[in-house]
């Protein structure tokens, strides 16, 4: 059954003639929740929300993703939020629309929010097999939403941050791909990382309640797993584009796992950006449930104005626009990109 219901966010909805089109296209158990004319003018007048896609047949919800298309475009970039929660909670969709993903949607991009399979039911590679699984959807039936299937961008946080660089750093592999639609690439154009674990085997993870249940043990016994479950030894030269983000004190996912991550990219000749929030905690900031966020997480670490201050927002926006709008081959050149002398070496990106 289809309803339509208005986004909890204090703009008006509209009802147009696209809604029945887009209603009568969707998959049988998806919802179009509304279509919504945003606060003021700019290229996304107006944006269709359809929920709860099924990305695999028969899948449950763990298995499905949202939709944010601006109804007055076509053809425009993708990009897929993948949620954080330390594998064992969090949902595509929160309680709100963020914000930041308003301004994303005003910019002429188009969405989707993704949900996984969670431990301790599923443990890894679960995680990362869904993440490919709608990917290869969403390409496989970009025409039908009206996005470009070339121009895929992915953006995650903590546990989230993890699986889009998985995703980057596997691009050009079929490793992990399995299910539906295995003639569709997963790869993807770009990836923004923030704050999430990049290598298992670290001294510094060892006791870390997420890495243990993603791995369903303890990380000295489930070693390759760990390894597997680790960007850190896909880290090639040839992979697309990854900003890392990251809170020098975040007491949650340690700091230096994002200085092992850019260290062994910066040795492979692999395409990096990285950028240090100094005095930052593990605050994310960019899910779609944006209130709760800042409320559960004030206490990681520095506070989330921080990550504000230090002009975050805008230097993902402009990540995004170099690679996904403008389509630009050439290095990123962000404004606020810093890399602190923690360890030796002041070099940004490459």
């Amino acid at each position: 059954m289809k309803t339509i219901l208005p986004i909890q966010n204090p703009v008006p909805v509209i009802i147009i003639a696209l809604i029945s089109t887009i209603a009568m296209s969707v998959p049988g158990n998806a919802q179009v929740r509304s279509v919504t004319q945003l606060p003021y003018p700019n290229k996304a007048n107006s944006i269709a929300w359809i929920a709860n896609i099924p990305y695999l047949s028969g899948a449950g919800p763990q298995q499905q993703l949202d939709l944010y298309l601006p109804t007055n475009q076509k053809n425009m970039p993708l990009i897929v939020y993948v949620h954080g929660g330390g594998y064992g909670y969090g949902d595509k969709m929160g309680d709100s629309l963020n914000p930041n993903e308003l301004q994303l949607l005003w910019d002429g991009y188009a969405m989707a929010s993704i949900n996984y399979r969670l431990t301790p039911a599923a443990i890894w590679p679960a995680q990362i097999e869904d993440c490919k699984a709608a990917i290869r959807w969403l390409k496989a039936n970009a025409r039908q939403y009206g996005y470009d299937p070339n121009r895929i961008g992915v953006l995650g946080e903590s546990a989230g941050g993890q699986l889009v660089a998985m995703l980057g750093t596997t691009s050009g592999s079929k490793k992990f791909d399995v299910g539906q639609n295995l003639d569709t690439s997963s790869d993807v154009t770009c990836a923004v990382d923030l704050f999430g674990p990049s290598d298992f085997t670290a001294p510094e993870m060892s006791a870390d309640g997420g890495a243990l249940a993603l791995l369903g043990g303890t990380i000295q016994d489930n070693l390759d797993l760990a390894r597997s479950a680790s960007p850190i030894y896909y880290v090639h030269p040839d992979e697309p584009p990854l900003l890392v983000i990251h809170g020098t004190a975040d007491h949650l996912v340690p700091f230096l796992q994002s200085e092992r991550l850019v260290d062994a990219m910066e040795k492979a000749g692999a395409p990096f950006y990285f950028h240090a929030v100094v005095g930052a905690g593990h605050n994310p900031y960019f899910g779609l449930n944006f209130n709760a966020s800042r409320t559960n997480f004030e206490g990681t670490g520095g506070g989330i104005g921080l990550f504000e201050d230090q002009m975050v927002e805008p230097l993902i926006f402009g990540f995004f626009r170099h690679y996904l709008l403008e389509g630009r081959k050439n290095p990123f050149t962000g404004v606020g990109l810093n890399r602190p002398s923690v360890r030796p070496g002041t070099e940004i990106g490459r």
